[in-house]
């Protein structure tokens, strides 16, 4: 166990309730004004130093903190740290991370957190060489997942350019979707039966692609059994499928990275040539307006795959397509490797940060962790 001394939450920091910035007042400026639950746009002006924490005192992201490196306005609904009295400032970050305030709601029906509710909270706290060091082993981890996502989107960004670039000079022919893929969708195995799910099938959800840094999906929050595929009108797709979500949100676009099964919220594209499977990739993404203006519904947007299937696409000649998909292909399997590389660092992240907070284990110990990592 820690042998560091406890302390009141208000011993460590001082916090202040954050400044009102209606959105129609902001001018467009660098400054990041962070409200209860992030950066929610940005002002020419200032009214805080950084580097500060921002915590969510309103609605469902009570307690939520952002960490900001620079000037910064934090909002009204938001608490921030006014005073680190000396302590460290990512290691409060860190603090706040880890910290259920779900006991400490001084609101009624809508959740709030009051600070001189949570000022007597008892704190663990360390001399604040070994809060720099917790902060720096955690910190590299961070800061290896935002590089690697701001590396993954210029990825993604740079493909789409590349796609904008080939296409420029290609009209739409009488070639449709339908003829230059197999377009498939999915389907639900019944809840109520028990063997229908949790087996060794992944089975994605549009929750799945939604939630996504970028369009790989390597995994998915459900699965289902062989049975449970068999009882559904889903195939089990095969790696590299595209994964294109058509009802409510249309157009949020994943490339499988394993086998998988989808529900009925999907439309699934593969290319009957193979050449042309990046291709159709980047067609349909550029495409996304269009498809939406197509979709209708009483409930919620819905574009059927017979619809889909009758867009025409620009098709260029197989020697292109196929140079077009050496060339991306390379940078998108780049791409999906950062994922790869940032799910181990938030692994690793999530395991070591209860641990490093609360003293179970000395940040020596977790060094070694990090290296095999970052």
């Amino acid at each position: 166990m820690s042998e560091w001394p406890t302390r009141a939450l208000s011993d460590l920091i001082s916090l202040q309730r954050g400044y009102d910035l209606p959105t129609s007042t902001r001018t467009a400026g660098t400054v990041p004004v962070v409200g209860s639950g992030g950066i929610s746009g940005r002002h020419n002006e200032a009214r805080e130093e950084g580097p500060g924490v921002v915590v969510g005192r309103a609605g469902a992201s009570i307690g939520k903190p952002t960490l900001v490196k620079g000037p910064y306005w934090p909002l009204n609904t938001s608490l921030f740290v006014k005073d680190f009295k000396g302590n460290n400032p990512r290691w409060v970050y860190y603090l706040f991370e880890i910290t259920d305030f779900t006991g400490f709601n001084s609101g009624g029906a809508q959740p709030m957190l009051n600070r001189n509710y949570i000022a007597g909270l008892q704190v663990q706290t360390p001399e604040i060489s070994e809060q720099r060091a917790i902060a720096d082993v955690l910190g590299a981890l961070d800061d290896k997942i935002a590089a690697n996502d701001r590396a993954l989107r210029l990825c993604v960004e740079l493909s789409d350019a590349k796609f904008t670039q080939a296409v420029k000079n290609i009209k739409p022919g009488d070639r449709t979707f339908g003829d230059m893929a197999e377009v498939g969708g999915g389907g639900t195995p019944k809840t109520s039966v028990d063997e229908y799910w949790n087996g060794d099938i992944w089975w994605a959800t549009p929750t799945d692609v939604t939630a996504l840094a970028g369009p790989y999906l390597f995994s998915t929050s459900r699965t289902i059994t062989p049975a449970g595929l068999s009882s559904c009108s889903s195939a089990l797709y095969p790696k590299g499928s595209i994964l294109m979500t058509s009802r409510a949100t249309i157009g949020a676009f994943a490339v499988t990275q394993l086998p998988v099964a989808v529900n009925q919220g999907f439309i699934v594209v593969n290319a009957r040539d193979s050449r042309y499977q990046h291709w159709l990739f980047h067609e349909m993404r550029a495409r996304t307006s269009e498809f939406i203006s197509h979709a209708n519904g009483a409930t919620f947007l819905e574009l059927s795959r017979g619809k889909f299937k009758q867009f025409s696409v620009r098709v260029p000649r197989a020697d292109i397509a196929h140079g077009f998909s050496r060339e991306v292909g390379a940078i998108h399997a780049a791409a999906a490797q950062m994922t790869v590389e940032s799910r181990k660092a938030a692994e690793a992240r999530d395991e070591l940060l209860p641990l490093l907070m609360s003293g179970k284990i000395r940040v020596r110990d977790a060094e070694r962790v990090v290296e095999g990592v970052v």
